[in-house]
């Protein structure tokens, strides 16, 4: 499988997000639109956690971003989520809002978390109910 120059994106890095990665990501970064996975999403507090399943009904809201070629982003984004037992980054195939599909890389968790499942599969309205607030980075 060819790897995926894009990435998609469901928590605090978000395109509405004030988070610094987030904002950092913008720069390095072109958003191509919004998207989803099928799967569930849950509330780990400021942040969500994301398990991606092929037969779920519910689905994943997020951003995707095109990476630019020897963009060094990736690497930083893998420090930041903590890719390592507990989040993988792992090529899933996105529905955008817009129509087709796209390979990306993603960020998931194997099992279920303990948490709140997040009905909406939106971590940005979600975090805008639960607190009028911007996303704590």
């Amino acid at each position: 499988m060819k790897q995926p120059n894009h990435l998609f994106v469901y928590g605090t890095l978000r395109h509405e997000s004030p988070h610094p990665m987030a904002r950092r990501l913008r720069l390095q970064a072109r958003h191509v639109g919004k998207g989803s996975v099928p799967g569930r999403l849950y509330d780990m507090g400021w942040y969500p956690a994301g398990i991606h399943d092929h037969a779920e009904k519910r689905r994943i809201v997020g951003d995707i971003y095109a990476l630019k070629p020897d963009s060094q982003i990736l690497a930083e984004i893998d420090v930041y989520e903590g890719a390592d037992d507990t989040y993988k980054r792992v090529p899933l195939v996105v529905k955008l809002a817009t129509g087709g599909t796209v390979t990306a890389w993603a960020y998931v968790v194997a099992k279920s978390p303990r948490a709140r499942l997040i009905e909406s599969g939106d971590f940005i309205a979600h975090q805008s109910i639960k607190n009028p607030r911007p996303v704590r980075p």
